[in-house]
């Protein structure tokens, strides 16, 4: 028996939507999933913390040198000077202080990070003093305390140390190591699917017939995913059949958190992914974006699987990457300040722009000002398929909706790929 499926069309936004709004209103759809697992420290880089971190010692432990020195008895620390005091033990890092008899008129060679006996009250620079055989003549005043940390200076016992929500970089794992921390609770990871759809779509280095082109969404998003610490699931190509789609995503749904698509999601009778996702019993919304490139998306739910619909091209799927998905993926995953990836450069020469729409282009840096902000170069003639330009640029250049042509000289957006797409230096 045929069954036939009465399925809404696409929901379409009168206007176009600022993007800053749709981000806005996508996170505020978007809660970070259940379920959290144990780490040694090593492997909880680039996840999300999800207990309360609270110092139960002292940082530093104890008191110790914080230069390689000589100690000086608080017996000896006013007077006449110069003054020669005699060497008499040696203590290391990892020695206990209390392995030496340190006596008025005596000095103790002392390395860094080494605990400093009771009665040692200052440790002067080994480069301060003069050596003459085994003693030392020490030539002016000395500060009490000078060149000595405290124990507790940086970290009091009952210190908080870390929030929930946090997302756990070397800093912080150093911190919780001090602390005698081994392991920690993190959110889980979580779970990505990406999949291309399209007719024309075959896989890179198969043979490419006349009106068909090889898919570089799926490897450019998988890559980027994984770069962001994640495992994406390669879901693959699909065709620009509504059943078959909706049959994939009723698949995918158990498995996934997000789904992340490409193609499909401009809102015309060709384009899939909405009556796809409505005949496989979820929901989806197609926007029109203020954004160039990267005007259309789609975003919706399939059970507790999220759904990002994003433009076919190759540079507005990029654009939607940047400014959508990992935002998204980040409040997943649990974390709560979400760090925003622009920084601010400056225009290298005029950036044409055409108010209504805010731009993303493609720019190399070719420079610096006084204040040591990136100079920019625009690259290319810009359009959405333009992928060597993307090869060479450093990064993408936000031209604001409201602003006609920008001069050389002003302030512009910037968004480094270095650290969102490759390692920072």
């Amino acid at each position: 028996m045929v069954m036939n499926f009465e399925v809404p069309p696409p929901v379409r936004e009168k206007a176009l939507k600022d993007p800053v709004r749709a981000r806005a209103d996508l996170l505020t759809q978007t809660m970070p999933v259940s379920g959290c697992e144990w780490l040694p420290l090593p492997a909880a880089a680039g996840r999300c913390l999800a207990e309360m971190q609270v110092a139960g010692m002292a940082l530093p432990r104890f008191d110790n040198s914080a230069v390689d020195g000589f100690g000086i008895h608080r017996a000896d620390m006013s007077g006449t000077m110069p003054r020669r005091l005699r060497i008499v033990a040696r203590i290391e890092a990892g020695d206990h202080p209390d392995i030496v008899d340190f006596k008025p008129g005596t000095s103790l060679r002392i390395r860094t990070g080494a605990a400093v006996p009771a009665d040692l009250a200052a440790v002067i620079p080994e480069e301060a003093v003069k050596r003459d055989a085994d003693s030392i003549i020490i030539a002016g005043p000395i500060v009490p305390g000078a060149n000595i940390r405290r124990r507790g200076e940086d970290v009091a016992p009952g210190t908080e140390l870390l929030r929930p929500g946090v997302r756990l970089d070397p800093r912080h794992l150093a911190l919780m190591a001090a602390a005698g921390i081994r392991r920690v609770q993190v959110v889980r990871q979580i779970r990505v699917g990406v999949l291309s759809t399209g007719n024309e779509l075959v896989e890179p280095g198969d043979a490419i017939a006349e009106g068909r082109i090889a898919d570089s969404n799926r490897p450019m998003l998988l890559s980027a995913l994984a770069h962001a610490g994640l495992e994406p699931v390669d879901l693959g190509i699909f065709s620009d059949k509504t059943e078959v789609l909706a049959q994939a995503l009723r698949a995918a749904a158990p498995a996934l958190d997000m789904l992340v698509t490409s193609g499909g999601v401009y809102g015309s009778e060709a384009d899939h992914l909405a009556r796809a996702l409505a005949m496989a019993g979820g929901t989806c919304t197609s926007l029109h974006l203020a954004l160039r490139p990267g005007k259309p998306m789609a975003f919706g739910k399939l059970g507790d699987m999220q759904v990002l619909g994003l433009p076919g091209n190759p540079v507005a799927a990029l654009v939607h990457y940047v400014l959508f998905v990992r935002p998204v993926l980040a409040r997943l995953s649990g974390q709560q300040a979400l760090a925003d990836s622009a920084r601010t450069a400056r225009t290298a020469d005029v950036f044409r722009h055409k108010p209504g729409r805010t731009e993303m282009v493609p720019v190399k840096i070719v420079g610096h000002d006084e204040l040591a902000l990136p100079l920019l170069e625009k690259l290319g003639r810009g359009g959405s398929a333009r992928l060597l330009p993307l090869t060479q640029a450093d990064g993408l250049a936000e031209m604001p909706a409201e602003t006609g042509d920008m001069a050389a000289g002003v302030p512009i957006r910037f968004h480094p790929f270095t650290g969102l797409l490759a390692p920072g230096a």
